[in-house]
């Protein structure tokens, strides 16, 4: 039995389509100086390299929607997320929250302002928290920053925090110290920690890679509750596809720093249109009897330092063309509700 399978599958379109994105990433770039050597440094010669993390990257996310961020380790996802919530500066491109524009956005205020409706899950939760630490005082610790004037409601909002993660009785946790519990229930106190401000969007980075199998679904359906029940926005980082057919509203598929097909799950993982999609799809495994044909990629990934001209996934394109060499493709309509960014699709 797959032990996803309880997690709801139905009405995968997003809930709230029509409203406004409670996030907007526009042509969002994370570029890194690649460092000269010190003799051209010194004589100032040589021309400027940048590691392209993330490269014109657009997307939005809507109330009520889990948007999946798939790609191979070293794509670009977890550098996006981080970007997004201004936790790495943005080179460039534009992060509309509430109408403001977060990459140009400075000072201590209006950040707490904007992390107060924007938090994140780390993947790692052993390092996530503060082992000296209890559960109660990780928790009430973004409570005290941003509800100074709730003091008196501190220890009610940590414990509704807690329950809403899972974590039952919460009496029963209050006072462990991370030593003292299992690695599902620490991703909770994490999950707890990040919701306890009641935040309107949520980064989730690989979440349950580190979860045993049996922990995963129980983290994953709470993940999807959040956003169902209390209308938040979610980005849910990860390389598994399989959580992602469970979880996600929609799917946008990550190449060298560049989002390359986005739409419906169903849509992505069922029929992918671009040459990596297909192949990450052909990756998976398969749950049901028979195989799924492999597409075998070439090569290895390039250097994001050193991107190759055209489109940067050509070099280990099987279906690659001339044109591929030389023109970079831009997202482009390929289909209802999807877009993807190949010159051999229509």
């Amino acid at each position: 039995m797959n032990i996803l399978t309880d997690v709801n599958r139905s009405d995968r379109a997003p809930r709230a389509a029509c409203t406004s994105p409670v996030i907007e990433v526009r042509r969002l770039r994370k570029w890194y100086p690649v460092r000269r050597s010190m003799l051209s440094s010194l004589l100032g010669v040589g021309e400027q390299r940048y590691l392209r993390a993330v490269d014109d990257v657009s997307f939005a996310v809507h109330p009520g929607e889990v948007l999946g961020l798939a790609g191979e380790s070293g794509c670009g996802k977890s550098t996006t997320g981080m970007t997004v919530l201004k936790l790495h500066a943005p080179s460039g491109g534009e992060i509309l929250f509430d109408g403001a524009d977060l990459a140009t956005l400075t000072g201590r205020g209006p950040l707490r302002d904007f992390r107060r409706n924007a938090q994140i899950v780390f993947q790692n939760p052993y390092e996530a928290l503060n082992p000296r630490f209890t559960v109660l005082r990780s928790v009430l610790e973004p409570i005290s920053i941003h509800f100074p004037d709730r003091r008196t409601e501190y220890e009610a909002l940590a414990r509704l925090a807690m329950e809403r993660a899972g974590l039952l009785p919460a009496e029963n946790f209050m006072h462990r110290y991370p030593h003292e519990m299992s690695g599902g229930q620490l991703q909770r106190v994490a999950i707890a920690r990040a919701i306890a401000v009641e935040p309107r969007f949520l980064v989730a980075d690989e979440p349950v890679s580190m979860l045993d199998v049996s922990i995963r679904a129980g983290i994953l359906n709470l993940l999807k509750s959040f956003a169902e029940t209390l209308n938040m926005g979610i980005l849910f980082i990860s390389h598994d596809l399989s959580t992602m057919r469970h979880i996600c509203t929609r799917i946008a598929v990550m190449y060298l720093g560049r989002i390359v097909e986005i739409g419906p799950t169903d849509q992505i993982l069922d029929d992918p249109r671009h040459p990596y999609s297909q192949a990450l799809v052909a990756a998976a495994p398969v749950m049901r009897r028979g195989t799924r044909r492999r597409i075998h990629l070439e090569g290895a990934v390039p250097n994001p330092a050193n991107l190759p001209s055209g489109c940067r996934f050509h070099p280990r394109c099987p279906k690659a063309i001339d044109r591929c060499r030389t023109d970079d493709p831009q997202l482009h309509a390929a289909g209802e509700r999807r877009e993807a960014a190949c010159h051999l699709v229509a």
